[in-house]
């Protein structure tokens, strides 16, 4: 039974939904509760449609939870029966309304055209600390359609390489239609995929190889209003003879060590957090930590980062810094990943030990995206 009440949308004390005059009621059986203390992923809903979340398509049939229309971070429940074992997969999201007129007769009406799709993570050996955004340029009557005819997955982001997330599509996918406001785009590719072997998520974004552009992001730019409600694209285009150039280098930690580390890169107390959500090294545990490159003009990116103070720290303040000390610098270049092995005790103190070549430099490993 549902009534109709001003104020906020709430359950009297007989159980009986109270919502405001003209708003839909939440889907029977959907939760629209935030379980920060038992949470499988974290999202933040910057518009102000409810929405209801899947892992997956939605045709099949994995709900995870609903989403209010807060701009507040939610943590939606960890169901063990979802959520069970360490992936990447594709959190499909879909305004109430729809749910209500084509989750039970048509779910396919909802896989084709959802409000959007992010591509997320749960790590059952992390914190699961990633924030997922939901663009408040997300659900207007304006469209961007993906044709995405290659092996590629590829999400959109706006105005930047690293810019807000309007999309994503799977490789292999066509007619994806993402439904927005009006106003301007600048649709950045950004190419993304989850390596089972390292357990890391890496990105590339496509450059312009030639011209005055050349080295920086490719992009797209475009205005939906009146005169232009959609603005569609193939994938295939944004592949072909393209350069794909690395957005951060990477560093791999293996704790050998006697307590669980965290990973700092800068003088504050914020540690850094995985791409699939990690946080500290356990002890006989490695972690991946991307550190994206920094931005120059005109959509151009830093071949090369040279930092001084990386550190690995435990929750008392014991250090190890990764060049031996905080002063001494390091260069590390976009595409590579560099290793360092923390040894140690409480009692003792820790070191942190790199790999190296044979003449005792630094060991870089190129990150060979396009075999994962």
């Amino acid at each position: 039974m549902t009534v109709t009440a001003k104020g906020d949308n709430a359950t009297d004390t007989w159980g009986i939904q109270v919502v405001e005059v003209g708003e839909t009621p939440d889907p029977v059986g959907i939760d629209f509760s935030s379980y920060p203390s038992n949470y499988a992923i974290q999202v933040k809903n910057n518009t102000s449609n409810k929405l209801v979340a899947f892992k997956g398509m939605p045709s099949q049939g994995q709900i995870i939870g609903g989403i209010p229309a807060s701009g507040n971070t939610h943590y939606i429940k960890k169901d063990p029966t979802i959520f069970s074992t360490t992936t990447d997969f594709l959190l499909y999201v879909v305004t109430v309304d729809d749910y209500n007129t084509y989750y039970k007769s048509s779910p396919e009406t909802l896989d084709a055209s959802p409000f959007t799709i992010l591509y997320a993570f749960y790590n059952t050996l992390a914190d699961n600390e990633e924030v997922y955004n939901i663009s408040k340029k997300i659900g207007g009557e304006y469209q961007i359609v993906i044709n995405n005819g290659t092996d590629y997955n590829v999400e959109l982001r706006n105005m930047g390489p690293e810019g807000e997330i309007i999309g994503y599509s799977k490789g292999q996918s066509y007619e994806r239609v993402f439904h927005v406001t009006d106003g301007e785009y600048m649709i950045f590719p950004v190419f993304r995929k989850y390596d089972r072997n390292t357990g890391e998520i890496y990105s590339v974004y496509p450059t312009y190889s030639s011209g005055d552009l050349a080295g920086e992001a490719k992009s797209y730019e475009f205005s939906l209003d009146s005169e232009t409600k959609t603005r569609q694209f193939q994938v295939r285009d944004w592949v072909s003879g393209i350069n794909f150039t690395p957005s951060a280098t990477y560093i791999k930690i293996t704790n050998n060590a006697d307590q669980g580390l965290q990973f700092f890169t800068g003088a504050d107390s914020t540690p850094v957090i995985t791409s699939t959500g990690g946080k500290r090294i356990n002890t006989d545990k490695s972690l991946i930590y991307a550190i994206n490159m920094q931005k120059l003009a005109s959509n151009k990116y830093e071949e090369s980062v040279t930092k001084a103070g990386y550190r690995v720290e435990t929750n008392r303040g014991q250090k190890a810094y990764l060049a031996g000390d905080a002063t001494t610098t390091v260069e590390y270049r976009a595409g590579y990943m560099y290793t360092y092995t923390i040894t140690g005790t409480a009692e003792t103190g820790y070191t942190a030990t790199p790999v190296t070549e044979a003449d005792g430099t630094l060991k870089a490993q190129e990150v060979d995206w396009s075999n994962m």
